[in-house]
């Protein structure tokens, strides 16, 4: 089959922009911890990580957009650490990725946030994994200027982290 000189211009860009794609993904984990843009915010996530300074959680840096941080602060959180962050010994909260934010308001000086869980989620493992997860939302939030207080509850549960 004979590809007419069109099909291979199209096919030629279509294999740049391919290329172009891959390069810039590749950057991303880079790009996660350098300088803000003005569309971007650098913020604190707190993963366990032994020793830490609260219940074995100490914070990373990461660039969130601006225009809703604490929410993409909460949902890195819920993610979990880069590959170059666990390499520096930073781990995942329990738990974590079976949650989702199901809620988020910032009104008053208080945030209030609420988890919903995955149908599969089996509880979580030790009885001090809800109080560091817990802990690691309510100093995420607490950075920022707008929030001094957190109520944090899991599937409307307030008192999830002290059963």
């Amino acid at each position: 089959m004979r590809i007419r000189p069109l099909s291979q211009s199209v096919l030629s860009i279509a294999l740049l922009m391919a290329a172009i794609l891959v390069s810039l993904s590749g950057s991303e984990a880079s790009a996660q911890t350098s300088r803000p843009s003005p569309q971007r915010k650098l913020v604190k996530i707190y993963f366990y990580r032994e020793p830490g300074e609260y219940l074995d959680l100490a914070p990373v840096k990461r660039n969130v957009p601006a225009s809703s941080p604490a929410r993409a602060a909460i949902q890195a959180l819920l993610a979990g650490p880069t590959a170059a962050e666990r390499a520096r010994g930073f781990d995942s909260l329990a738990s974590a990725s079976e949650f989702a934010i199901g809620s988020l308001r910032i009104a008053d000086g208080t945030a209030r946030i609420n988890f919903v869980v995955s149908r599969t989620w089996a509880g979580f493992p030790g009885d001090i994994a809800p109080i560091r997860f817990k802990n690691a939302v309510e100093l995420t939030l607490k950075q920022f200027p707008n929030v001094k207080r957190t109520v944090v509850t899991l599937n409307g549960d307030r008192n999830f982290a002290e059963d």
